[in-house]
């Protein structure tokens, strides 16, 4: 994979050399010598900081204050002290294993720095033989700003050339992790993780790296390589809401992100817990100091709602906490095969006693308003009594909407170990219920007692029972959940204690075991087996495993840019469903496609108030909703991709293409198309001065540092298919659906003179393309713009949060796939020539600041011959929220990358295609791998697809016969039959 760091940075004390103690040395004579009081806690506040600064710490400790001059004076007989004494600095003091990662780095290519505030630096690095292996050296000589400014570090990438955000520290001081910070750096501290807090990670030894893993996320480690499984094995309380998304479950109604069932003050701080239910949100109002027609005047965004994981563990009397006592054992995992998290670790209490603690937690995707957690505990010492504290929390936050009080408690009833709950939004015109039980299993199941203790905003439920050594102690807590979106407000809470009692009586192992049968029956039709190595095969499951779990199969939801593990894009769906997402379900569950476009359908209606806001006709689907109703005020980023029109109907068009469902397309999809070929229709208009050509002029293209340009070309080409198809559709329904035709032309009163409008249009489409260099032009301006240096650009970073707008939109430099994205997605209109022009020219001017960027640039440089690319990108798709590669897992999934990843495994190394003359498909393997295998579904049959170095071979395992070419050979295959063709390498 591509490094994400280009270059460490190292301080010298403590971190390559131990110089520590010949500087203490030389502070404690001249401390004697004085009569101050000098020791090593002294010594720790003079650590990462320049000299005079040192001298003034001691001086502080002792209360004193010199002059400037007598204290340059001491600082140099301090100088002299620590100069002679490094006469007798030898190998011995290198830190250990610092020259062998030294060496790996430099072997991988990576430009090294020193970066210290001793004027001896170089001394040390000659003296000990490790210079040569600095491309630069920052000293106290060249800085006027001593740690925790940044200056040091700033001037260090400055000497390297390379931008900041690709700058990795390694520093064994508070100020210079914190300086590390100011300069935009990522960090890691060398030393005790107590001494080092704002470090996100520490290490003790050099030997605990791995070289790759810290260039390709600027961490030490990565997470360990397991095929089913994502496995957490110490506690790191500052990286807990990265956890707590990958540990996230979902049945694309309910969302639980994974924080711990116990509530720790040590974690809190750190902790994002979050509770969602797709659909239900609140509204704030947007204060515009210039408002213009348009504009959107409120946001909505998915609320967090009641915390209910809760659940407080006391072994006599002793509160059981990750923090204190001992943990030993510990491992926490998603288990992707089963769909559940796992919890296991024994504790011993800060008085002795030991337990055995086990969870196991789910999100039912057979029963999609159920949730549950089954907390077990073994005494393994003599105990009286296990009480377990199970809390519900109404005090929460919702990241993306201000206060917390757009969530009104409107009924709670509490009966013994049950309790039920009706609640409301503030202004938003939702209810919805909340019902929750207990169950205790074990030699104690019927004797143990329950008492309740309720808050203004809080319930706490305890359940005391009495123990007995090596016997196990079982408590479930079981929770249902209803909105009034599916469900009638009278039967709220009716539903929601009727479905938690029948959970609660039938137990958490038959929740499981149905919950496992309905993964089963996934990963049975959609896994990706990858030979050869593990990380990808993981990456690829974690993938998997998210987007999955993500789908509501609910026409009335869809799947957001974080499906349900965290509220940072505020729930909102975007067009990333349809053009990154769809494409996985459409190959393996056709039949889920469908009410992602019935949800499209669901909001035309908000969609048509939008395109009048906007002062068009038909319909224009807000850039970024759950209600359909536009949220975003960026409008020149987001009202003006009206691109998403066009990613729409193109959804419409794959699903009827692959299903053959065309009651779908008279009934539904044809409306949808019809209104938004409307709307893009009208946002153009005939130029002369093109020829009399149709252009699209102020739009945004998927490259989104390209704003209100003209005839970005993504969205023209996409316009030209959309109105073809749109009025393709319109004459077959004459003849294959009229009664339906005439109904929908009669409904939105469609006119001859539209149609014939899309179609002049479709025919006079203004394409940009640059024959001098063989390119599509990405639009009218992009060749015309400000030259970049890219080696001067934060690469995989989104540039805009470090400039402002006028001087981004003046730079050559694309956020993501845009013209690239054209080639795959139409690639049946270009050859593989231009293809290969485009891709050349385009991905060395891409920044890939979006998550969207590696996958098409993994297929593209698939089909254009760079194979060894291709899996660079694929790479960083894969693991793009594992390996937090953009510093922002903890905020949810990257739900579009989720998918694209598998784009690029079967659009991209299997080479798919499904365009309008049919499926084709183009097998290479990358060299990391033995072989690979994956399945799809297509027009009502099952193909298996099995690829290793003699060759790709495809199998028809169920449903008619399908025909398809490979390489341009053409297949045909019965049922039983397989077919054996080569395998690019």
């Amino acid at each position: 994979m591509t490094h994400q760091i280009k270059a460490v940075l190292f301080d010298l004390d403590g971190v390559i050399v131990f110089t520590d103690k010949y500087h203490y040395r030389a502070w404690k004579r001249l401390a004697d010598e004085m009569g101050w009081a000098f020791d090593e806690e002294v010594n720790n506040g003079c650590r990462g900081v320049p000299r005079l600064a040192s001298l003034k710490v001691i001086l502080d400790h002792n209360k004193i204050t010199l002059p400037p001059d007598q204290m340059n004076a001491l600082a140099d007989r301090k100088n002299g002290y620590y100069t002679e004494s490094l006469g007798t600095m030898g190998r011995d003091d290198i830190c250990p294993g610092a020259a062998s990662f030294l060496k790996a780095l430099k072997k991988r290519g990576t430009k090294l720095g020193l970066c210290s505030s001793s004027k001896n630096a170089d001394t040390v690095l000659e003296r000990l033989g490790l210079r040569r292996y600095f491309d630069a050296v920052v000293t106290g000589n060249d800085i006027t700003h001593a740690k925790p400014h940044p200056e040091i570090f700033l001037l260090g990438a400055q000497r390297l050339r390379i931008p900041p955000f690709h700058c990795l520290v390694f520093e064994d001081a508070p100020s210079g992790i914190q300086a590390a910070a100011a300069a935009g750096m990522k960090s890691i501290g060398v030393g005790p993780a107590e001494l080092l807090s704002d470090a996100p990670f520490t290490i003790q030894s050099y030997d605990e790296i791995d070289p790759d893993a810290v260039l390709d996320t600027g961490r030490p480690r990565r997470v360990k390589a397991e095929p089913w499984c994502v496995a957490q094995t110490n506690v790191e309380p500052r990286r807990a809401q990265y956890w707590e998304t990958l540990f996230a479950l979902s049945n694309g109604f309910i969302g639980l992100r994974g924080a711990f069932e116990e509530d720790d003050e040590t974690l809190r701080p750190h902790s994002c817990p979050g509770m969602y239910l797709n659909g239900i949100y609140d509204y704030e109002p947007y204060h515009h100091l210039w408002y213009f027609p348009g504009f959107a005047t409120r946001t909505h965004a998915m609320l967090n709602l009641a915390d209910w994981r809760i659940i407080n563990l006391i072994v006599d009397g002793e509160r059981f906490s990750m923090f204190s006592g001992t943990v030993t054992g510990f491992r926490r995992a998603l288990d992707m095969k089963r769909g559940v998290t796992t919890r296991s670790l024994v504790w011993q209490s800060p008085r002795g006693a030991r337990v055995r603690i086990k969870t196991t937690r789910l999100v039912s995707m057979a029963r999609r308003h159920n949730a549950a957690i089954r907390y077990e505990v073994v005494p393994l010492t003599p105990c009286e009594r296990i009480v377990f504290e199970s809390v519900v929390h109404e005090d929460v936050h919702s990241g993306a909407l201000a206060g917390q009080n757009h969530v009104v408690r409107q009924h709670r009833h509490v009966s013994g170990a049950d309790a039920d709950y009706l609640f409301a939004t503030r202004d938003a015109p939702f209810t919805f219920s909340m019902a929750l039980t207990h169950r205790v299993e074990g030699p104690a199941a019927t004797c143990f007692s329950v008492s309740a203790e309720q808050g203004e905003k809080s319930l706490v439920t305890r359940i005391c029972v009495p123990a007995l050594e090596g016997s196990p102690i079982v408590l479930e807590k079981h929770a249902a959940f209803f909105t009034s979106i599916e469900t009638g407000a009278s039967r709220l809470v009716e539903r929601a204690r009727d479905a938690v009692a029948e959970a609660g009586s039938r137990g958490f192992s038959r929740l499981m075991a149905e919950h496992a049968a309905r993964w089963k029956r996934y990963w049975d039709a959609a896994d990706i087996t990858i030979d050869g190595d593990v990380r990808d095969q993981q990456a690829v499951r974690f993938s998997l495993f998210h987007l999955r779990q993500s789908h509501p199969e609910d026409p009335m939801r869809s799947i957001s840019a974080n499906g349900m593990t965290g509220d940072h894009y505020c729930g909102h769906v975007f067009w990333d469903t349809e053009m990154y997402m769809a494409p996985h379900f459409l190959y393996t569950e056709p039949e889920i496609v469908k009410p992602l476009l019935m949800y499209r359908h669901g909001i035309l209606d908000k969609a048509r108030e939008r395109a009048a806001q906007m002062q068009g006709s038909g319909a224009l689907y807000s850039w970024n909703s759950i209600s359909g109703e536009e949220c975003c005020v960026v409008f020149e980023a987001a009202t003006a991709e009206y691109h998403l029109e066009s990613a729409i109907a193109y959804a419409v068009w794959r699903y009827v293409h692959a299903t053959g469902d065309t009651d779908f397309l008279h009934d539904y999809g044809a409306e949808i198309l019809f209104e938004t070929a409307r709307f893009i229709a009208g946002r153009g208009a005939f130029i002369p001065h093109k020829g009399g050509k149709f252009c699209i002029n102020a739009v945004c293209g998927p490259d989104e540092y390209g704003c209100g340009v003209n005839n970005n070309c993504y969205t023209n080409v996409m316009a030209q298919w959309h109105l073809r198809y749109a009025r393709d559709v319109y004459e077959t329904m004459k003849s294959d659906a009229p009664d339906q035709l005439a109904r929908l032309t009669a409904k939105i009163n469609l006119s001859g003179d539209e149609l014939e409008l899309w179609k002049r249009a479709a025919d006079n489409m203004y394409i940009p393309f640059n024959a001098t260099l063989g390119i599509h032009e990405q639009d009218d301006s992009f060749l015309s713009l400000d030259p970049v240096d890219m080696n001067a650009i934060p690469r995989n970073t989104d540039i805009r949060e470090l400039m402002h707008p006028l001087n981004l939109w003046r730079m050559q430099v694309a956020k993501q796939a845009d013209v690239v994205l054209l080639m795959f997605v139409q690639g049946q209109q270009f050859g593989a020539r231009v293809k290969k022009r485009n891709f050349e020219f385009y991905e060395p001017r891409t920044c890939h600041g979006s998550s969207l960027s590696a996958c098409i640039h993994s297929i593209m440089a698939a089909e254009t011959g760079r194979l060894d690319l291709a899996y660079d990108f694929f790479r960083q798709s894969a693991r793009m929220d594992l390996d937090d590669f953009k510093n922002n897992t903890r905020s949810g999934v990257h739900s579009a990358c989720l998918g694209g990843t598998w784009m690029a495994m079967v659009n991209g190394f299997a080479g798919m295609r499904d365009y309008p003359a049919g499926l084709s498909f183009s097998p290479m393997l990358p060299a990391a791998w033995k072989g690979y295998s994956f399945k799809i579904r297509y027009r009502g049959s099952r193909i298996a697809l099995k690829v290793a170095r003699g060759g790709a071979t495809f199998t028809l395992l169920s449903g008619p016969a399908v025909s398809f070419t490979v390489k341009g050979r053409k297949i045909t295959l019965a049922k039983g039959r397989k077919a054996v063709v080569p395998v690019k390498q």
